[in-house]
C-alpha cells in the first residue's frame, strides 16, 4: 500500500509540475505573434522581389501579384557579375568561419584547462575588449594593413578571424569548463600533450559550441558590408553584400532587383541555420559564467 501511495504521489507531483493547458496555449499564441513580427520584413522583401517594378511603390501597397515576376531574379543576377560576388563571399565567409572556430577554441581551451599565473586577469582583459566599439579600431587597422600592402585583398577580411575574437573565446571556454576534467587527466596519463588533448578530445566534444560560433561567424562575414567597402577596390574582388550596391545609385533605385538579390543572399544563411539548429540551440546555453 505504501508503494502504491508513493506511485500515486509521484504522478500527482508530475501533474502539478506540468504547465496548465491555458498557459501553454497563451505561450504558443505569444510566440506565434512574435514570429509574425519578425517574419514581416522577410515577407515584404519576398513580395517586393516577386512583383514588377511598376508596383513596388504602389499606393495602396500590392502584396501579391500573379503571375510572380520571377524574371526579377534573372535580370538582377545578369545586371552585374553576381556569380563572382557570391563565390567571393563564400571564400571569405568560409575561411573566416574556419579561422574563428579554430583560433577561438584553442584559446578557450587554454583558458579553461591550462594552469598559468594570472590567467584570470588575462581573461578579464580579453573580455574587456568587448567594450571597445569595432569602428574605433577601423582607421588604425586600415593604416596597418595599408602599410603592409594588403589593401585590395582579402587578407584584412580573413586574418582578424584567426586572432580569436573575445566573445567566441568566452563561449568555448565555458563549453570546455563544463567537460569532465577526468578526460583530460586520462589523456595526460596516456602521454597526450595539451595540443593533442584539445584536437582529439576537447574539440569534438564541443561540437555544440563550435556550431554556434560557426553560425555567428559565417553570418557576420557573409553580411559584412563595411570592411569590404573599406579594403576592396577591384570589382572582381567584391563580395555579395558590396555587389548589391550596384543595384542602386544617386539617380535610380531598382528596389525589386535589390530584394531579389537579397533573397538569394539569405539562402545560404537559412540553409546553414537549419542544418546546425540542433547543435546551435544547445550551444547557446552557457553553463555558468564564473571567471
Amino acid at each position: 500500500m505504501g508503494a502504491l501511495r508513493g506511485i500515486g504521489g509521484a504522478r500527482a507531483g508530475r501533474r502539478a509540475c506540468a504547465p496548465a493547458p491555458a498557459a501553454s496555449r497563451f505561450t504558443f499564441v505569444l510566440a506565434a505573434c512574435a514570429a509574425l513580427v519578425f517574419l514581416f520584413p522577410f515577407g515584404w522583401m519576398l513580395s517586393t522581389a516577386l512583383k514588377p517594378g511598376s508596383l513596388v511603390f504602389a499606393d495602396p501597397p500590392v502584396w501579391l501579384t500573379w503571375p510572380p515576376a520571377w524574371h526579377n531574379f534573372v535580370e538582377a543576377w545578369q545586371s552585374a557579375d553576381f556569380g563572382r560576388f557570391t563565390l567571393n563571399s563564400l571564400w571569405v565567409a568560409g575561411l573566416t568561419t574556419v579561422g574563428t572556430v579554430l583560433s577561438s577554441s584553442l584559446v578557450g581551451f587554454a583558458f579553461a584547462t591550462l594552469p598559468a599565473r594570472g590567467k584570470r586577469v588575462w581573461f578579464g582583459l580579453l573580455l574587456a575588449t568587448l567594450m571597445v566599439p569595432a569602428w574605433t579600431t577601423l582607421i588604425p587597422s586600415f593604416l596597418l594593413f595599408s602599410r603592409l600592402g594588403f589593401t585590395d585583398s582579402y587578407v584584412p577580411l580573413i586574418v582578424p578571424a584567426f586572432c580569436a575574437p573575445a566573445i567566441y573565446v568566452f563561449l568555448f571556454r565555458q563549453a570546455f569548463r563544463a567537460m569532465p576534467t577526468q578526460l583530460f587527466d586520462a589523456a595526460e596519463v596516456d602521454g597526450a600533450n595539451p595540443l593533442l588533448t584539445y584536437w582529439y578530445i576537447a574539440l569534438p566534444m564541443a561540437r555544440q559550441a563550435a556550431a554556434t560560433v560557426a553560425v555567428f561567424a559565417f553570418i557576420g562575414a557573409w553580411s559584412d558590408f563595411l570592411n569590404p567597402l573599406v579594403y576592396l577596390r577591384s570589382m572582381e574582388k567584391f563580395t555579395l553584400a558590396l555587389g548589391l550596391s550596384f543595384l542602386s545609385g544617386p539617380n535610380f533605385v531598382r528596389l525589386h532587383w535589390q530584394m531579389a538579390m537579397s533573397v538569394v543572399a539569405l539562402l545560404p544563411v537559412i540553409a546553414l541555420v537549419f542544418l546546425t539548429q540542433r547543435h546551435f540551440v544547445r550551444g547557446v546555453t552557457i553553463r555558468g559564467v564564473n571567471p
